[in-house]
C-alpha cells in the first residue's frame, strides 16, 4: 500500500506487479530514478535503516541496479517495525528530493489495523 502510494506521485512502483505472486518475506520496488544506492545510503547512515540492494543485474554495476531496492519483512516483524522501516523510506524521499506520491504511511497504517479498502 505504501508503495503503491509513492507512485501516484512519480515512478515508483512495485517490482512485482501481480500480487498474487509477490513474495511474502521481501517488498522490491523499482525507484524510478537510478538513486537507489543514494536513497540506502541516507537510510543507513541516518536512520539506521540498511535496505536491500536491486538483485538479478549482470553485475552490481549495471546501471540498472541503481533503480531498485528491497525492503525485508522476515522472521519476527510486526506493525511497529514494518511502519518505521517505512517512516524512513518517507523521510528519505523527501531529503533527497526524490518524486514520490503523498499518504504513503497512512495507507499503510490502514493495512496495519485491517481498515484499507
Amino acid at each position: 500500500a505504501a508503495v503503491e502510494a509513492w507512485g501516484q506521485g512519480g515512478a515508483i512502483a512495485l517490482n512485482i506487479k501481480d500480487e498474487a505472486h509477490r513474495s511474502h518475506a521481501v517488498t522490491s520496488v523499482c525507484l524510478g530514478e537510478k538513486r537507489s544506492s543514494e536513497l540506502r545510503e541516507w537510510t543507513a547512515s541516518v536512520a539506521g535503516v540498511t535496505l536491500g540492494i536491486g538483485l538479478g543485474m549482470e553485475t552490481p554495476e549495471d546501471p540498472e541496479s541503481q533503480r531498485y531496492f528491497r525492503m525485508a519483512h522476515m522472521g519476527h516483524v510486526n506493525a511497529h517495525m514494518t511502519l518505521g522501516v517505512l517512516a524512513v523510506v518517507d523521510s528519505g524521499l523527501k531529503a533527497l528530493g526524490i518524486e514520490h506520491g503523498e499518504g504513503a504511511l497512512e495507507a499503510a497504517a490502514k493495512v496495519c489495523s485491517g481498515t484499507a479498502s
